[in-house]
């Protein structure tokens, strides 16, 4: 019989999954949920595991992104346990097939595993269908498919790891410490954030077991021999959540290592990025923005957050998960889930309390948890709303059993007297089916916005050469920067750039202009005096950039310094010029999504123009700003940077040996001198007047990237401006 009901869940589960996500399940292979936006990223994601995979290589770094150096994948959201879950999909259907089984797959898995806890919760299996329900179909998840968040739809490892930390505190031994630990430690393979929410609610729970008061017999047991038989009585969860930190150990380790170095939420976002990616207590009660009815009204009630994405501001508990909670609380059981539930949607209420876009200023305990240690790298408070609508399910589950039997509390449908079974069986016939109606109703969103796939023809014409070259997209950080991920699945070159969950440093953008040009499609203005199309060749042939293509992406295309660079470039060549972005779903308003019933004809909305660079026969040394200088500034008609201190360096690449000559102007307030190295290697010491005056160093350049120090004998008074090289002869 239980089978026969895990089987009937999970059949439930995979059908809400379909219809929810509508009509999805019609264009699995050739169309994706969502806004077309984040889904290309963990698409990629997908088809990087499985080179790394198949070339045996380390998947938590990859040449392909951030061209020549590669990048850190330790903070993207590079969810593992999707891949793996939908390798054999991805390797006979592809990678399409693959994203939208991950998508309904995981939708399912939550409602089935989330039905498995409320199970032990509550003793019912009917009431447990339920408390599935109100999970697979909250709006917190369902808005997460429409951010394209496979990372966080992937979801069932948190009910899973709550339903093993039970088990192995209620029957305590090594072989169930080692398997609740398993399971917190699954929830890192889904996403670094929920393994976090997993060690709290592990945490959370003990804390409970220890000081609350409780009905059952070992904690009756370990409350009469005092304190230490409450302490021995939590040792199991402690000791699942040391075997979860030993098996995620060597990712933490490196993890904590690269976000010392990665920007932070402040940094990269801004000083009230976590606020505004925080729930308002209002948003509690708003439905889903995807909602075919209330979906506008939602929208208009939510004008506080108009900037910010769906799947960013939808926290909606329901009217039914609320009522149906509501009568859940009737039994002392129940009070665990409700303080849990609460507990967590404090921390998603962020830094400070909201409501309805006022800002009171009060401080929140989220506050103090951010500064914790590689917590620190968090940057959205509204994903606790996972273990918060967590909790609301099993309270849903009581209610649903409240309503069934009027009982609270572990009992079975086997355990009633035969007339209440009989009474119960032809109640839950009407009322299951009724609740699992107005549940889907509550949180519907049919029609789901989904995006056709469109590729380019130039990149399955790239995907044909054989030759290793890598592509610069142009502008690399915008908001197109996901397409060319998926179009990098299918010519699989490396890329400059890429867009990543944290933009990572980049050594080349940092140093060089041209490149910083390229990536935002705007002028960069610097103390470099090298004419752009003059080195544009050399510079792209240098680091093997075989292609330029320029998106019309931002007004990409009406920058004409960038075309006449990239033409330049390609030997005064004109550009191939294909359709390639499309006009994809607005992801902050209800207004803006997509929303067909057919997926229909998606017409080309951008255009790309493809350069082929054209080697240079005598490569030209180009230069670069290295560390120690202060950002560049205006300075009259000049643009000038100053030493941050007492040193400063100037990178110049060279494809083969050079004589050079270095040439700068410099302003000093006083009378120093300035000296200049390369490496340990003193090459002269200038002497310097007070004021402004240039400078020039003859370099010998050895083939490949040669930094020069320049010296300061005052320190962060020295301005630099025109840098210029002047070629002397090749040897």
């Amino acid at each position: 019989m239980r089978l026969i009901w895990r089987l009937i869940a999970l059949l439930l589960y995979a059908g809400l999954a379909i219809l929810l996500t509508w009509p999805l399940a019609a264009y699995v292979t050739a169309a994706v949920p969502g806004n077309a936006f984040d889904s290309w990223q963990n698409m990629w994601n997908m088809w990087w595991l499985r080179t790394a995979l198949l070339e045996g290589i380390n998947p938590y770094f990859t040449p392909m992104l951030y061209h020549p150096q590669g990048t850190s994948l330790l903070l993207q959201t590079l969810n593992p346990i999707n891949f793996l879950i939908s390798f054999p999909i991805s390797f006979f259907f592809g990678l399409t097939v693959a994203y939208n089984f991950v998508i309904l797959l995981n939708l399912t898995l939550s409602g089935f595993l989330a039905y498995l806890l409320a199970e032990d919760v509550t003793g019912d299996r009917r009431a447990a269908l339920i408390g599935g329900v109100v999970f697979a179909t909250s709006g917190y998840l369902l808005a997460q498919v429409l951010g394209g968040h496979t990372h966080m739809t992937a979801a069932w490892p948190l009910p899973l790891a709550v339903l093993m930390l039970r088990y192995a505190y209620r029957r305590p031994s090594l072989v169930m410490i080692v398997l609740a630990g398993a399971a917190l430690a699954l929830n890192m393979l889904a996403d670094w954030q929920y393994f976090l929410f997993a060690l709290i609610w592990a945490g959370w729970y003990a804390l409970w077991m220890l000081f609350a008061p409780g009905t059952s017999q070992m904690q009756a047991q370990s409350r009469a021999s005092g304190v230490m038989g409450r302490i021995s009585a939590i040792l199991p969860l402690v000791g699942a959540v040391v075997v979860a930190l030993v098996l995620t150990s060597p990712l933490i380790i490196a993890t904590a290592r690269i976000a010392a170095v990665t920007p932070t939420a402040a940094t990269e976002g801004g000083p009230d990025f976590r606020r505004e990616q925080s729930v308002d207590l209002a948003d509690l009660v708003i439905p889903s923005q995807i909602h075919p009815i209330w979906g506008t009204f939602a929208e208009q009630a939510q004008a506080y957050k108009a900037n910010t994405h769906i799947q960013n501001k939808t926290a909606y508990l329901g009217v039914i998960a609320l009522l149906l909670a509501l009568l859940g609380l009737r039994g002392r059981e129940s009070l665990f889930w409700l303080v849990s539930m609460v507990l967590f949607i404090v921390l998603a209420l962020g830094p400070v309390l909201q409501v309805a876009g006022w800002q009171s200023g009060i401080p929140l305990p989220a506050t103090l948890l951010f500064e914790l240690p590689l917590v620190g790298i968090f940057r959205y408070p509204i994903r606790f709303m996972v273990l918060a609508v967590l909790a609301l399910a099993m309270l849903a589950a009581y209610g649903t059993l409240w309503l069934l039997t009027g009982r609270h509390g572990a009992t079975t449908a086997n355990s009633e007297p035969r007339k209440a079974q009989r009474r119960a069986g032809i109640a839950a016939w009407i009322l299951i089916p009724a609740l699992i109606v107005l549940l889907v109703i509550d949180n519907l969103t049919v029609p789901f916005p989904i995006v056709g796939i469109y590729i380019p023809s130039i990149y399955h014409e790239l995907a044909a050469d054989p030759d290793d070259f890598a592509l610069l997209e142009a502008p690399f950080y915008y908001t197109t920067s996901p397409f060319y991920m998926l179009y990098q699945i299918i010519h699989e070159k490396p890329l400059v750039g890429g867009y990543t969950s944290r933009r990572m440093p980049y050594t080349i953008l940092e140093e060089l202009p041209l490149i910083r040009m390229f990536a935002y499609a705007e002028p960069a203005p610097d103390i470099i005096a090298q004419d752009m199309p003059t080195i544009a060749a050399s510079l792209f042939d240098y680091f093997d950039i075989r292609y330029v293509m320029i998106h019309s992406a931002g007004g990409a295309l009406q920058f004409t310094p960038m075309q006449e660079v990239a033409q330049a470039a390609a030997g005064g060549a004109e550009p191939r010029r294909e359709g390639a972005t499309f006009v994809a779903s607005d992801a902050r308003s209800a207004s803006g999504l997509l929303r067909p019933l057919t997926l229909g004809d998606q017409e080309p909305a951008g255009a790309v123009l493809t350069y082929r660079v054209v080697p240079p026969s005598d490569p030209l040394p180009f230069l670069g700003i290295g560390e120690g200088w202060e950002a560049p500034e205006e300075d009259g008609t000049q643009i000038v940077r100053t030493m941050q201190a007492d040193a400063a360096t100037i990178v110049i690449y060279s494809a083969k040996p050079r004589q050079v000559t270095l040439t700068l102007t410099v302003t000093v307030p006083a009378a120093e001198s300035l000296q200049v190295a390369t490496g340990a290697t003193t090459l002269t010491t200038i002497p310097l007047e007070a004021g402004r005056q240039t400078v020039q160093v003859p370099l010998d350049l050895e083939a490949g990237k040669t930094e020069v120090v320049l010296r300061s004998a005052t320190s962060g008074t020295l301005q630099a401006e025109e840098v210029d090289l002047m070629f002397r002869s090749t040897p």
